[in-house]
């Protein structure tokens, strides 16, 4: 093997990593907006703020679409029984 070969390989394997690890990042990061979004449902509910005022802050502030807004309203009461 040539050492551009070995080069080429070398990059090859370390932009594989790169993305493996990237990845795992992404998913690490969504995993605590979902978790930060639901805390944030909860608190809405906790303070008794209606559900359509907490719908359109989460909309606001979180940029959800409506359904989505309901999906951690429903989850943040969820989170509320914990």
């Amino acid at each position: 093997m040539s050492s551009v070969e070995g080069r080429e390989l070398l990059g090859e394997i370390r932009s594989d990593v790169q993305e493996v690890v990237q990845g795992r990042i992404d998913d690490e990061v969504s995993r605590i907006q979902t978790m930060d979004i639901t805390r944030a449902a909860a608190a809405l509910l906790d303070a008794n703020v209606e559900e359509e005022t907490s719908e359109r802050l989460l909309c606001k502030y979180w940029d959800l679409r409506p359904s989505e807004a309901r999906y951690f309203i429903r989850e943040g009461e969820e989170e509320r029984k914990l």
